[in-house]
């Protein structure tokens, strides 16, 4: 579709109004039919990025990248406004709870700018976490304790009261039964007492055992170096401020040997490469979601991505689409009307491919007429600024 970028957002945002007029009403289904909204947004590739278009019996997987809310409880109330239609439609709903809910005013840690940043959120957030159709939140992340053993008791006692699932402490996993198969997620970290992406061997035989349990093993993780420094992959361990972060090729090829059957990474704060291996969609970092407590939403952050991956009724891949993402002043997300971020991915996987013989892409459509835009924009950030030119 080549319609001008301001009639595109305008149509766009017309058609999500309504949408949230139909929900607030009751009269739209937590599951509905492709809406108009639709025909603005990229269409499902599968590995070969040929588009693959979902059907009725077809399982939506719809992810978040990190989720920080604000310690207003009014800004957290809008932080899903525009994407609730599409929220709405998944099955199953995976985010990146980055921090705690907890009324507890001690943190754990010192704030030192740069360095260590400490975040916790109302009591109501569940609250909106669960009307925005989140139905497994990680709680495995270096903030989830930065309010001590009393927060992150907060976190989990507070997610149950509202019916969300949790998972991410070492050996948890959850198995959600979805349109008839059984779906096990596995929330990862680089830290010991979480499931740990350093731990390859040991997590290897944890996916082994839920896929043995399960139709479908999505494993849900942070790892990689934060920042502008780590957009690029590599087949090396990843280092940031002294700590372990894990290899991000080594431990996907192991875990898909191991039966998982799609993996969605998170933590470097921004997005990154996406590749298929053995036909296993691989998304090495899907970048931010909600940043309104404190996350930077400039250079690279500045844009992010909502994937919604679908399976057949068998629990098998079938395609994939990004949604791009950017910022409010609040830091709260919007729909991208020139999709920087699907841009952005599809470089990244070039500059792979250049340097990585064995990684096979996995390339995103949509928004080609605004490709001198995602250009000027790229171009504009320090790293794009010292990017190589193709």
């Amino acid at each position: 579709m080549n319609s001008h970028p301001r009639t595109r957002t305008r149509h766009l945002r017309n058609t999500l109004l309504t949408s949230l007029l139909m929900l607030g009403t009751g009269l739209m289904p937590a599951v509905q039919a492709e809406t108009p909204m639709e025909d603005n947004l990229p269409k499902f590739v599968n590995c070969s990025s040929t588009p693959i278009d979902p059907t009725a019996s077809d399982i939506r997987l719809a992810a978040t990248g990190d989720l920080v809310f604000s310690e207003n409880p009014q800004i957290n109330r809008n932080a899903f406004t525009e994407f609730m239609p599409l929220l709405s439609k998944a099955d199953l709903v995976l985010g990146n709870l980055e921090g705690p809910i907890t009324d507890a005013n001690t943190p754990r840690k010192p704030y030192v700018p740069g360095r260590s940043y400490s975040f916790h959120y109302p009591v109501e957030t569940a609250q909106v976490l669960k009307k925005a159709n989140f139905h497994i939140l990680s709680i495995a992340n270096n903030h989830a304790q930065d309010y001590g053993p009393t927060g992150f008791a907060d976190t989990q006692r507070h997610l149950n009261a509202v019916g969300i699932e949790h998972t991410g402490l070492k050996g948890s996993y959850v198995i959600r039964p979805v349109k008839g198969i059984k779906i096990g997620v596995i929330a990862l970290a680089h830290y010991p007492m979480y499931n740990n992406v350093l731990e390859i061997e040991a997590t290897a035989k944890l996916v082994a055992e839920v896929r043995a349990k399960s139709d479908l093993v999505i494993l849900f993780y942070q790892l990689g170096g934060e920042g502008d420094a780590f957009a690029m992959i590599t087949n090396d361990d990843e280092v940031f401020l002294g700590e372990q972060r894990g290899n991000a090729r080594k431990f996907a090829a192991a875990m898909i040997k191991a039966g998982a059957g799609a993996l969605i990474a998170h933590g470097p704060h921004l997005v990154r490469a996406a590749e298929c291996i053995n036909g296993v969609p691989v998304l090495h970092s899907i970048g931010n979601f909600v940043g309104a407590g404190g996350l930077s939403a400039q250079n690279l952050a500045n844009v992010s991505a909502f994937p919604e991956m679908i399976f057949d009724a068998s629990g098998k891949f079938k395609s994939v689409r990004i949604v791009p993402v950017t910022f409010t002043p609040e830091r709260l997300p919007k729909i991208d009307p020139s999709g920087r971020s699907i841009h952005l991915i599809n470089w990244l996987n070039t500059q792979a491919t250049k340097t990585i013989p064995e990684f096979r892409a996995l390339n995103f459509n949509g928004y080609k007429d605004q490709t001198d835009v995602f250009e000027k924009w790229f171009r504009s950030t320090r790293f794009g600024a010292q990017a190589p030119r193709d």
